[in-house]
């Protein structure tokens, strides 16, 4: 994760998922709470990240959302992180 203008720029080695699915009538959000391996530490000023990932109804990403505390924040996912984070979800058919 990073924050933006790549400030406080780290790998999370995500360790476990936890999801929860919501479908609506034109997207299909996915939040994810995850845990993280003891190597990964966070900056001080992220607490409690999780994840919320959109998809259209035909199953296209649309965008990874990084969540602290349950609201968006100012850090943006690496492209590693989202593509380990899609693995989980399509691994799973969480949509």
């Amino acid at each position: 994760m990073y924050k933006y203008g790549f400030q406080n720029y780290f790998e999370a080695d995500f360790t476990a998922f936890y999801p929860e699915v919501m479908k609506g009538e034109h997207w299909i959000n996915v939040y994810l709470n995850f845990d993280l391996s003891a190597e990964t530490k966070l900056p001080g000023d992220l607490y409690d990240p999780s994840a919320l990932v959109v998809f259209d109804r035909d199953g296209e990403v649309q965008d990874f959302i990084v969540h602290d505390e349950g609201v968006d924040c100012e850090y943006k996912f690496t492209d590693r992180e989202k593509e380990k984070m899609l693995s989980y979800i399509k691994k799973h058919d969480l949509i």
